[in-house]
């Protein structure tokens, strides 16, 4: 199994960690989505600790302050990013 964990979470956006690499998705109503994809199309699988390798591309892994960013970008926009997401 993976070694990743949750080092943040806001909203439905989580910044995760696995083997000193950061990504970030999306958790919603037990599944847990990648970033990428059209709405409606994105990777999905239910929310496991598994479930990272289904929904994180293996370019979408970046250095934690990259990753980092990009949550807070996410958190900023909060409902209205996850509304034309949807």
């Amino acid at each position: 199994m993976p070694n990743v964990r949750t080092v943040s979470e806001h909203g439905s956006f989580r910044l995760i960690e696995r083997d000193g690499r950061y990504a970030v998705i999306e958790a919603r109503d037990g599944q847990v989505y990648g970033l990428h994809g059209e709405s409606g199309n994105r990777p999905s699988a239910p929310d496991r600790p598994d479930a990272t390798e289904a929904v994180v591309a293996s370019g979408d892994w970046n250095a934690e302050d990259v990753a980092r960013r990009r949550f807070e970008e996410l958190t900023a926009r909060g409902e209205e990013l996850a509304r034309k997401i949807w």
